[in-house]
């Protein structure tokens, strides 16, 4: 136990150097420069009707820079196509697409940011999702740092809205198992694949480089096309980058407990090329992330006694409260770390379960797995 105690405070010390390098320079962005470029904002929309207009609206269709904005919907079964068509009279820049059905080897969002990608005549292309609300000059901010820093691959990491209890709870623990280990300092300066980052919410192109190397098409069957695409971008020697987007967009990922176990669970498995791997992380993410703050109480308790260990969780802590404060969540559910860690191994074990033996899982009337 001495040395596993070792081990796990000691690599908590370089996880912590990591953090606070993320969070002293994963930074607001701002406008550089002033350019005479165009985009076009795209919105693959399914069963959106709670979003999507609030979506919309959120966009600053004065703004000159914007030249349109196509939403396809994609095969929806609510209420989606007719509010959109209720907002096109009155937004002019607005045009909806129906969506084609999906083809057996494609999933859901790939495919309908496939043919979204078709429409667009301008040089850049942005897309974001219909549950995410744009910020203040958020197409500029994107736009201008693309160019200044010649990167044909931008997504902005969002600012995750929670109202419930249950997404105050769970929701953190994204951005503490990215931040926390994603060297975003070295990221930026390395075009590695395997540092590729990038969240779905929000991610402008280039368009002609997009349509060179097959776009969506690189990813068409993952269920984690942000990421991965991020990876394929870097593999064919283009720049990728993932930038603080808190003064860019916001996104509402999840309103429920009954969501946020759908919505992980679809991805929970697939993130991960093969068993060893999910097995592997799943291990290593108790052993250095729970198993410290699990026996934090049994140190006080003078039950069983690790003061290594016993640091180590103070450390897991004050990680989570760095954070809380860099990305606006609330502090008290740093306290309840182990509950939420709880709830996403179930959520990943479920995962693993319904794609290797249960055939697969349901998302938006869709069934993804074996």
């Amino acid at each position: 136990m001495n040395l596993l105690s070792i081990v796990i405070f000691c690599f908590l010390l370089i996880i912590a150097i990591n953090t606070l390098l993320n969070f002293l320079n994963w930074n607001k962005t701002k406008i550089q420069i002033s350019n005479d470029e165009q985009l076009t904002i795209l919105i693959p929309a399914r069963n959106e009707e709670s979003n999507i207009k609030r979506c919309i609206e959120s966009i600053d269709i004065s703004n000159d820079l914007i030249k349109e904005i196509i939403v396809l919907d994609d095969n929806s079964e609510d209420r989606t196509w007719l509010i959109l068509e209720e907002i096109s009279k009155i937004n002019k820049k607005l045009t909806i697409k129906r969506g084609l059905k999906k083809p057996d080897g494609w999933s859901g969002k790939s495919y309908a940011c496939y043919q979204l990608s078709k429409f667009p005549s301008t040089n850049w292309i942005l897309f974001i999702d219909a549950d995410t609300e744009l910020k203040n000059k958020a197409p500029e901010k994107l736009l201008s740092y693309s160019i200044d820093n010649n990167v044909s691959m931008l997504s902005a990491w969002p600012q995750i809205e929670m109202k419930s209890i249950s997404e105050k709870l769970l929701m953190p623990l994204l951005n503490f198992i990215v931040f926390t280990t994603f060297p975003a300092i070295y990221a930026k300066k390395s075009n590695m694949p395997s540092l590729g980052l990038a969240h779905g919410a929000c991610i402008l192109f280039n368009k002609k480089i997009y349509e060179d190397i097959s776009g969506h098409e690189l990813v068409k069957d993952s269920l984690f096309e942000d990421t991965d695409l991020a990876k394929k971008w870097r593999s064919n020697n283009q720049v990728s980058a993932c930038i603080n987007g808190l003064n860019i967009i916001k996104v509402r990922m999840y309103t429920s407990f009954k969501d946020i176990w759908l919505g992980f669970e679809k991805n929970s498995y697939p993130a991960f090329k093969n068993d060893i791997y999910f097995f592997s992380f799943q291990i290593f993410n108790f052993l250095f992330f729970s198993f410290p703050v699990i026996l934090m109480p049994l140190h006080l308790l003078k039950i069983y006694e690790n003061n290594l260990l016993f640091l180590s969780g103070l450390l897991i802590l004050f990680l989570r409260i760095l954070l809380s404060i860099k990305f606006r969540h609330p502090i008290w559910s740093s306290f309840f770390h182990v509950v939420a860690e709880t709830v996403f191994l179930l959520i990943s074990l479920s995962s693993f379960i319904k794609y290797n033996f249960l055939s697969g899982i349901k998302w938006k009337s869709r069934k993804y797995g074996k």
